[in-house]
């Protein structure tokens, strides 16, 4: 009924002056004039335009006819929009769609029962505390490094009678067969196979340090190529000492470490086999080695970083009658 009041009040509107002059009693002012003749509702809202209050009496006149028909209070009054609440979809089953990892099973991201973790009362960062494990779950153990492979030096032996000749302590040992210098001592080493030829084992070019099944050598560079002090390791006591810094990631209980440690203390007894010796080469960087002989641990500092060894040189006296030692030394 609202909607065809409206259509109808469209097609006959009148003129606003006409409608005017028609309410307005005898007597009384025109509209726009500031004279009586309006209404309470008139005064509440404000004198207006023309428009405006023409506007108002077809509101008025609506509101009267749709009382008179019974159908006001049916109007229904426009809802409130409810704000729509966003939530993140949750998902609870498998999220992988790949084919190619649709049956390999998800990344857990969850901590070990005995991580430390920090409670909060310990300060800033908080307390550090141990996680108890469950009574009845079992404790990890570490598992064992693999096996090295045949052809590594750590599975392969020395002959640590030859190169324990003192001799040797002090002979420059230049590369053959186009091979680089670490790699012909690597070889040297090694010895030579069935057919009489030196080749090396596998190892890390990279690494000072070399293990070997019953010894481990350490290469150093004790000068630059122009023979500057570019390095830490210096020769103390007419070259009967030297020191020695581990590397960087090693600390006191990294095996290799230990290893170094047990092997440079232990004093052999008559009748006893030859100990797993430490073995010694040194160069000016770039050049080839020469031969250092055995060490002894004089003296070991944990607490430096690196860690610090100082290496008592037993061939020292085969050292200080070699010119290519010397020469290579010169520096210090």
């Amino acid at each position: 009924f609202f909607l065809l009041a409206r259509r109808s009040e469209r097609r006959q509107a009148p003129n606003p002056q006409d409608i005017d002059r028609s309410m307005s009693p005898p007597g009384s002012s025109t509209v726009g004039d500031g004279g009586g003749g309006r209404d309470d509702d008139d005064d509440d809202e404000g004198r207006g335009t023309s428009y405006e209050e023409l506007r108002r009496e077809n509101m008025r006149r609506n509101r009267d006819r749709m009382e008179k028909l019974g159908v006001r209070s049916l109007v229904p009054k426009s809802p409130k929009k409810a704000k729509r609440k966003w939530e993140r979809a949750r998902h609870e089953g498998p999220v992988r769609q790949s084919a190619r990892l649709r049956h390999v099973p998800p990344v857990t991201y969850e901590l070990p029962r005995d991580y430390l973790e920090y409670d909060g009362e310990g300060g800033r960062r908080g307390k550090r505390r141990v996680v108890p494990r469950p009574p009845g779950e079992a404790k990890k153990v570490k598992v064992a490094p693999p096996p090295p492979s045949p052809d590594s030096c750590r599975a392969l032996a020395i002959d640590k009678a030859g190169w324990s000749d003192p001799n040797l302590v002090g002979t420059l040992l230049t590369p053959t067969n186009g091979l680089g210098p670490k790699a012909f001592v690597m070889a040297r080493l090694k010895g030579p196979d069935g057919a009489g030829r030196l080749s090396p084992p596998r190892f890390s070019k990279y690494s000072g340090i070399q293990e070997w099944a019953n010894a481990v050598c350490l290469f150093v560079n004790v000068s630059s190529k122009g023979g500057q002090l570019a390095y830490n390791n210096l020769f103390l006591d007419d070259y009967g000492r030297m020191t020695w810094f581990a590397q960087r990631f090693h600390v006191e209980e990294t095996p290799v470490v230990q290893r170094l440690i047990r092997l440079t203390s232990a004093k052999a007894e008559k009748g006893d086999e030859v100990p797993d010796p430490v073995l010694l080469f040194c160069r000016r960087e770039g050049e080839p080695y020469v031969f250092g002989g055995k060490l002894s641990l004089s003296e070991f500092d944990p607490d430096a970083r690196p860690l610090k060894f100082v290496w008592t040189l037993v061939g020292a006296d085969g050292l200080r009658a070699s010119e290519e030692f010397l020469e290579i030394v010169e520096g210090n």
